[in-house]
């Protein structure tokens, strides 16, 4: 009797503890950003929705979202295989680590590697689509006749930093002020991790 009277107490006890450690997983890593993250600034462009379960939120797309072929190693480019949408298909399900540079007081995207840089500003992030070049008149004209091929100028990047939240009913006149130009986003970066602190407009 005395054991299955442990056994259960066990049980309860361990139904209690496994949420509350996953719980506390999950705030350790912002924790740690938010005391220990260097600070940076990266450009945005907002646009307001609303979320019926949070109150008002703006939702940002960064320029660092873009990243030009350019900027991506050797080992990256390997996985453009030219057939248009279907163009880096492998990295869907690989971490990407986007090492930052700061020009003119706030941060832009040097290079994109596969492995973890050993120091620096870096941003963890994961592949979403390829980015495809504009198309001219004369490039217009080849894909009616369907003869365009399609060029992928590069790739967009989400790091999970595409929502502020802001007080019920406040969120619109925070786009109000900022719609008109670009803004600046307040960050906090820790081995990777980022932390959204605060949305500057640029003077």
């Amino acid at each position: 009797m005395k054991k299955i009277v442990k056994k259960r107490g066990f049980k309860y006890l361990m139904s209690f503890l496994i949420p509350f450690f996953i719980l506390l997983s999950m705030t350790i890593r912002p924790l740690m950003t938010n005391i220990f993250g260097e600070e940076i600034l990266i450009k945005t462009k907002p646009f307001d929705p609303r979320d019926v379960f949070r109150g008002d939120y703006v939702r940002l797309d960064y320029e660092i979202s873009e990243v030009p072929l350019e900027k991506l190693e050797n080992e990256i480019l390997a996985m453009k295989n030219g057939n248009g949408y279907e163009d880096f298909k492998g990295l869907k399900k690989k971490e990407l680590y986007v090492i930052l540079k700061e020009y003119n007081d706030f941060y832009m995207v040097d290079k994109v590697t596969l492995q973890k840089p050993n120091g620096g500003v870096f941003l963890k992030g994961k592949y979403k689509y390829p980015i495809y070049k504009e198309l001219d008149k004369e490039e217009l004209q080849k894909k009616e006749n369907g003869i365009h091929k399609i060029e992928v100028k590069g790739i967009r990047i989400d790091y999970a930093l595409d929502k502020y939240f802001v007080p019920e009913n406040t969120g619109k006149n925070l786009e109000d002020t900022v719609i008109k130009g670009k803004n600046l986003a307040k960050i906090k970066v820790y081995n990777g991790y980022s932390l959204l602190k605060e949305i500057l407009p640029i003077e």
